[in-house]
Protein backbone atom coordinates (compact mmCIF):
# COMPACT_ATOMS: atom_id res chain seq x y z
CA UNK A 1 0.00 0.00 0.00
CA UNK A 2 2.94 2.89 0.74
CA UNK A 3 3.84 2.04 -2.94
CA UNK A 4 0.34 3.19 -4.08
CA UNK A 5 0.12 6.40 -1.69
CA UNK A 6 3.69 7.58 -2.92
CA UNK A 7 2.13 7.08 -6.82
CA UNK A 8 -1.31 8.76 -5.70
CA UNK A 9 1.29 11.39 -4.14
CA UNK A 10 3.60 12.30 -7.21
CA UNK A 11 1.11 11.93 -9.66
CA UNK A 12 -0.90 14.23 -7.35
CA UNK A 13 -0.24 16.97 -9.40
CA UNK A 14 -0.42 16.57 -13.27
CA UNK A 15 2.25 19.97 -13.44
CA UNK A 16 4.69 17.49 -12.43
CA UNK A 17 4.97 16.67 -16.46
CA UNK A 18 4.14 19.33 -17.95
CA UNK A 19 7.22 21.66 -16.25
CA UNK A 20 9.64 18.97 -17.20
CA UNK A 21 8.52 17.74 -20.42
CA UNK A 22 8.23 21.70 -21.47
CA UNK A 23 11.80 22.33 -19.65
CA UNK A 24 12.90 19.16 -21.70
CA UNK A 25 11.89 20.68 -25.25
CA UNK A 26 13.23 24.28 -24.47
CA UNK A 27 16.64 22.24 -23.65
CA UNK A 28 16.92 20.09 -26.79
CA UNK A 29 14.50 21.26 -29.45
CA UNK A 30 13.52 25.46 -29.50
CA UNK A 31 12.33 24.33 -33.32
CA UNK A 32 9.82 21.71 -31.77
CA UNK A 33 8.09 23.81 -29.51
CA UNK A 34 7.88 26.52 -32.05
CA UNK A 35 6.35 24.65 -34.52
CA UNK A 36 4.08 23.06 -32.71
CA UNK A 37 3.38 27.09 -30.81
CA UNK A 38 2.82 28.17 -34.32
CA UNK A 39 -0.68 25.69 -34.97
CA UNK A 40 -1.42 26.20 -31.21
CA UNK A 41 -0.91 22.72 -30.60
CA UNK A 42 2.37 23.13 -28.06
CA UNK A 43 -0.31 22.81 -25.11
CA UNK A 44 -2.17 19.75 -26.68
CA UNK A 45 1.31 17.80 -27.12
CA UNK A 46 2.35 18.61 -23.80
CA UNK A 47 -0.84 17.31 -22.37
CA UNK A 48 -0.67 14.69 -24.19
CA UNK A 49 2.84 13.45 -23.62
CA UNK A 50 2.30 14.20 -19.75
CA UNK A 51 -0.76 11.28 -19.68
CA UNK A 52 1.80 9.12 -21.95
CA UNK A 53 4.20 9.37 -19.19
CA UNK A 54 2.10 9.10 -16.09
CA UNK A 55 0.47 5.98 -17.32
CA UNK A 56 3.81 4.45 -18.24
CA UNK A 57 5.35 5.49 -15.00
CA UNK A 58 2.12 3.90 -12.98
CA UNK A 59 2.92 0.94 -15.00
CA UNK A 60 6.78 0.56 -13.96
CA UNK A 61 5.32 1.00 -10.11
CA UNK A 62 3.16 -2.14 -10.46
CA UNK A 63 5.07 -3.84 -12.58
CA UNK A 64 8.55 -3.67 -10.85
CA UNK A 65 7.80 -2.12 -7.38
CA UNK A 66 9.85 0.85 -7.69
CA UNK A 67 9.17 4.35 -6.06
CA UNK A 68 7.41 7.05 -8.14
CA UNK A 69 10.54 8.72 -8.80
CA UNK A 70 12.56 5.88 -9.91
CA UNK A 71 9.87 5.09 -12.45
CA UNK A 72 9.27 8.70 -13.36
CA UNK A 73 12.95 8.47 -13.97
CA UNK A 74 12.53 5.85 -16.31
CA UNK A 75 9.91 7.00 -18.33
CA UNK A 76 11.72 10.64 -18.99
CA UNK A 77 14.39 8.76 -20.30
CA UNK A 78 13.01 6.77 -22.44
CA UNK A 79 10.69 9.62 -23.68
CA UNK A 80 13.90 11.61 -24.39
CA UNK A 81 15.32 9.09 -26.39
CA UNK A 82 12.46 8.72 -28.17
CA UNK A 83 11.82 11.95 -29.11
CA UNK A 84 15.12 13.78 -29.45
CA UNK A 85 17.22 10.40 -30.32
Amino acid sequence: MKIMEELSEGLKDHQYYYELLDALIEDNDMELKNRLQIGDGYTQFIRDQSKVLMDTTIELVREKGISFQEASDIALEGWRERTFG
